[in-house]
């Protein structure tokens, strides 16, 4: 997802002595006049105005701050020795840059009463205009009290592991079995084949995968997919702007974007061969035979599909096994014997012969 650089926006910092709010280009309070400290951080202002300013936009794309680590006076990007004393900052730590303050605030804030006297002020403002009283934000009240997240009642874990038992449980039995001796009592069999004619079919897919021979119907634009950078026939589409953090007193604001690229998507109509009848034949003799087949005009022979069923008979119980192997079938002579792996539940999982 690209990032779309919107401008750059002074922010602000709370002085830890008077609880004034000062600009964030600003190292020393304005109030009380204590210099900025190194742990200090950036806020966003009640209202954020791009910056116009050149030179002010020079600070802001300068890069994070450096602070002095013998005094602790903050410097601004790409010096190599404090303005306050003197000392060597070639290894100095510059700022962190590049956290998101939050949303872009670029609509009028309401106005503030000043706790002194009760003069309303603009949100950005940092002193009474009225009586001069700092404008400091009073301290938020106390978060309330965190509810208690419903925890999910345990029978329902209960449930759940009895289901999974109840599948795993069902999976042994089904994979269990026990051989049984049958003796072939009946058979029976049977054979269908498909007709199939070719027919018109509609499809829908994007123009440029259109089979050639396909009879194109309308078309309507569809996002077919995005993409970071524009491209023809491409709608931008971007999120909230944000105000980036960096690390001078100003933030870059930015929006997350990317492209919704558009294509047509269309129906066509394509002949395709579709099964429009079937013959069958079926028996209860061990020799199967295939179907007699009668085409018309425009029609082919589609799927065959065989069927076939051995009745065993054991020691006071008979069994039913299903097949589609032919072979399997002509081997099953009445009276001979065979083998049945039959499962838990009875069913007839596989046969082999006796001897």
């Amino acid at each position: 997802m690209a990032k779309k650089q919107l401008g750059y926006v002074e922010l602000e910092w709370t002085c830890p002595h008077c609880g004034y709010k000062n600009p964030g280009s600003v190292t020393v309070c304005n109030s009380c006049g204590a210099p900025q400290p190194e742990n200090v951080q950036f806020e966003q202002p009640a209202q954020e105005n791009l910056i116009t300013d050149e030179q002010k936009l020079q600070q802001a794309k300068a890069g994070p701050d450096i602070h002095c680590p013998y005094c602790g006076t903050r410097n601004p990007a790409g010096s190599t020795v404090c303005s306050q004393c003197g000392g060597d900052l070639t290894d100095a730590t510059a700022r962190d840059s590049g956290k998101t303050v939050g949303a872009h605030r670029d609509q009028p804030a309401p106005e503030i009463p000043c706790p002194a006297c009760g003069t309303m002020n603009p949100a950005n403002a940092h002193r009474c205009a009225q009586c001069g009283s700092s404008l400091a934000t009073p301290q938020a009240a106390p978060a309330p009290a965190r509810v208690p997240q419903r925890k999910t009642p345990t029978w329902i874990f209960a449930v759940i592991g009895l289901v999974i038992l109840a599948c795993v449980a069902f999976a042994i039995l089904s994979l269990r079995t026990e051989e049984v001796i049958g003796t072939v009592n009946a058979l029976s069999w049977e054979r269908t084949i498909g007709i199939e004619e070719l027919r018109p079919v509609e499809h829908s897919a994007w123009y440029d995968d259109v089979p050639g021979n396909a009879i194109l119907g309308s078309c309507q634009e569809k996002v077919r997919g995005t993409q970071d950078n524009p491209a023809p026939n491409s709608v931008e589409v971007c999120g909230t702007p944000y105000t980036v953090d960096e690390g001078s007193g100003f933030g870059q604001v930015v929006q997350d974007c990317y492209y919704e690229v558009y294509d047509d998507w269309c129906s066509y109509t394509v002949d395709e061969w579709l099964q429009v009848d079937e013959v069958r034949a079926n028996g209860s003799n061990p020799n199967p035979t295939w179907p007699q087949l009668q085409l018309s005009g425009g029609q082919r022979e589609g799927k065959r599909d065989e069927n076939y069923e051995i009745v065993f008979d054991t020691d006071g119980r008979s069994y039913t096994y299903s097949t589609s192997n032919e072979e399997t079938f002509l081997q099953c002579d009445p009276g001979s014997e065979w083998i049945l792996n039959v499962n838990t539940f009875n069913a007839v999982v596989s046969i082999e012969p006796s001897n």
